[in-house]
């Protein structure tokens, strides 16, 4: 069959092919199987009666090891002497039900060598617990008693005696079951063995179309529809979601990178015609002025940033990252009432003043003081909110200027927000405070302003905070901890539910301590 003629084949075609081949193989192993069965039986037939009671008597070995610790933590908790006579005496029970198992499995290597674990891992639980605790407390050191017994060598040894008890007792149970099944009839099991190799046919059967149902043409189909939505709607603004196995997933990425880079051009075109409404060259200056560039590298940490402007180029939001003397990283994220070159201004010159402060060491709550007394006389307001997160102390700490709050959540998904901790930032001042939580490796925060969460979908409902730190949770956690992937992946769900994403600058930021 040539190149051609097999790309021709269907994949139904294909999946018909592979199922008959599949059936072959079932067949073929049912019948092997079958004939290894009836070997092993023939040279089974033998009940080893010694081993019913050893079972029993293995459990109540670890019966008896279970009722020695909770006599000896008896002891130390009540002290009581009646405690330590039962531990005694039940420590003494176990050792001798060991020494009979030694006996019933005399002849099997693999089993003494079980019931010799077994006591060697019960002395060694003896000697790192049940001794040096009895003798502290007999010197009435009750504390240090307490503090041995609940140590990690003594749970350690404890757990090692219990997963050696355990390991007789099912080893002995299964040589028991073993000896039971060869001799209940051949009959009986050849007949189950058919009827268990025929329903694995038929499940297997079964589950493969199933799978190909979920793993191919399911996905298939979902990857279309997401294909479809996308082209279809305006501004190409459907996600497009990675399904099925990693081929599909790879067309899936493909094409939402495609689809990303035409909104992407998109949106350059509509910034570029709405920016003609303005002076170009003042523009273009306070756009660059506002800026960021190159984010600085603070090790420890991995950051991204995103600012879209609702009229034009020129946004009255923005966010900075900074560099203290102390090598901590500083981010602010900021949003000046209006829009237009004159709330720019406004973000130009509070934007400075932080910077400044920031840049020679002042506190947060000291440089949001030093922003407002730069807009004594201006007509706009400010909010912001500046956090520090310092990699040696494993924190973040953050003062919050009538902000939306920022999200931090943790890698295993629980999610805080920073609340305001003082006015926004005018005319009329203020005090402010910060706050300080953990930052741990694999935390990440992200901030925002209310271009954001104030979106509208088709009911009229905004996004909101909680609806923000829910779709970060609902994230993988690789795309958590990636800062430009999360941000895309956020604007790109909150774009789609929207019906007025212009409506508003937006600015979002991520930053994430690396594990």
């Amino acid at each position: 069959m040539t190149a051609d003629t097999l790309g021709a084949v269907t994949l139904r075609t294909r999946t018909l092919v592979a199922s008959a081949i599949a059936l072959a193989a079932l067949v073929l192993m049912g019948v092997i199987v079958l004939a290894q069965y009836l070997i092993t039986a023939t040279s089974s037939m033998a009940v080893q009666d010694a081993l019913f009671p050893a079972v029993e008597t293995s459990a109540q070995v670890s019966l008896e090891q279970a009722n020695a610790s909770g006599s000896l933590s008896d002891y130390v908790m009540l002290r009581r002497d009646t405690a330590l006579d039962d531990y005694r005496q039940t420590i003494g029970r176990a050792t001798t039900l060991i020494d009979e198992l030694r006996v019933a499995t005399e002849g099997d290597a693999s089993l003494t060598a079980l019931v010799d674990e077994a006591l060697a891992a019960q002395r060694a639980w003896v000697k790192a617990d049940a001794d040096p605790v009895i003798a502290l407390m007999q010197a009435d050191k009750r504390v240090r008693a307490e503090r041995q017994t609940n140590s990690q060598e003594a749970w350690d040894a404890y757990y090692a005696m219990v997963a050696a008890s355990n390991r007789l007792h099912d080893a002995l149970n299964t040589a028991r079951h073993d000896a039971s099944s060869a001799v209940s009839g051949l009959t009986r099991t050849l007949g189950i063995t058919l009827l268990v190799v025929a329903v694995l046919v038929l499940l297997g059967l079964v589950l493969f179309f199933l799978g190909l149902q979920m793993w191919v043409l399911a996905p298939l189909a979902a990857l279309r529809g997401d294909l479809t939505r996308a082209a279809r709607t305006t501004g190409h603004t459907t996600p497009i979601r990675p399904y099925g196995p990693p081929e599909l997933q790879a067309v899936g990425v493909d094409a939402e990178l495609l689809r990303r880079n035409l909104v992407a051009e998109i949106d350059e075109a509509q910034a570029a015609r709405e920016a003609l409404m303005h002076d170009a060259p003042l523009v273009t200056a306070m756009r660059g002025e506002l800026a960021v560039g190159q984010a600085p590298t603070v090790p420890g940490f991995e950051l991204a940033g995103y600012n879209h402007s609702a009229e034009g180029v020129v946004s009255g939001d923005w966010w900075d990252a900074i560099t203290p003397p102390d090598g901590s990283l500083v981010l602010v994220v900021a949003d000046v009432s209006g829009h237009g070159p004159g709330a720019s201004l406004t973000a130009v010159r509070v934007r400075s003043v932080l910077r400044t402060a920031l840049r020679t060491g002042s506190g947060l709550a000291e440089s949001v003081t030093l922003a407002a007394d730069a807009c004594t006389d201006d007509d706009h307001f400010v909010t912001a909110i500046v956090m520090r997160l310092d990699r040696d102390l494993g924190t973040i700490t953050w003062c919050n200027a009538g902000h939306h709050p920022a999200i931090t959540v943790t890698r295993t998904k629980d999610a805080t927000l920073c609340e305001p901790t003082g006015p926004l930032i005018s005319s009329l001042g203020g005090e402010w405070t910060v706050r300080t939580r953990f930052f741990s490796p694999g935390d990440v925060v992200v901030a925002f302003t209310d271009g954001l969460v104030e979106s509208r979908n088709a009911e009229g409902e905004e996004l909101e905070s909680a609806a923000v730190a829910q779709l970060i949770r609902a994230m993988d956690g690789p795309v958590r901890e990636n800062p430009a992937e999360l941000i895309t992946r956020l604007l790109a769900q909150a774009r789609h539910r929207a019906t007025d994403w212009r409506r508003d600058d937006i600015t979002v930021i991520a930053a994430v301590r690396e594990a």
